[in-house]
């Protein structure tokens, strides 16, 4: 909530909580009180696939990951490495069904690199989501298949990521 004031300038702590509260996420709440941390990001992706590429469903389910990084720290198109940090991360469970009308899923992060300069990775692979902070750390197995995008910042449409790569 944005209280009035008699200054004529809003402070960037104003700010930066009246952008968090029309986002859902706990996380673009926490990023927004976090002042002083960098840019806060939050980028927008609708990712499908033609799920006829992936194969069987399988009996465990599939989680997608959404990831997004500094431009400058990958190649285009490819995987992030091990090393590589990302900006933020979402981890859902999914099925194919709804991956082949399409997810939207919305990525918080926080850091130096403006969401108009990052880039989207995104995987699905066989496993229920687990609760390691959104998937920070997590990496595309050898089954996955992933795709990646130019991010977008929220206030533009959503980047298009479309799962057609296989990584192994």
């Amino acid at each position: 909530m944005l209280v009035a004031t008699n200054d004529k300038k809003q402070s960037k702590a104003s700010v930066v909580m009246t952008t968090a509260a029309t986002s859902a996420s706990w996380m673009a709440l926490l990023a927004a009180t976090t002042i002083g941390l960098g840019n806060i990001q939050r980028v927008r992706a609708e990712v499908s696939a033609n799920i006829h590429a992936i194969g069987e469903a399988g009996t465990d389910g599939y989680r997608l990951i959404v990831q997004s990084y500094p431009r400058a720290s990958l190649a285009q198109g490819a995987l992030p490495g091990a090393k590589v940090k990302p900006l933020g991360s979402a981890q859902r469970a999914i099925t194919l069904e709804e991956l082949a009308h399409g997810v939207s899923v919305d990525v918080v992060g926080v850091g130096e690199t403006p969401a108009e300069d990052a880039v989207l990775v995104a995987w699905i692979e066989r496993g229920k989501p687990d609760l390691e902070f959104d998937a920070l750390r997590a990496r595309p197995s050898d089954d996955a298949v992933y795709g990646t995008a130019d991010a977008q910042a929220a206030s533009t449409p959503r980047a298009q990521v479309v799962l057609n790569r296989r990584r192994g």
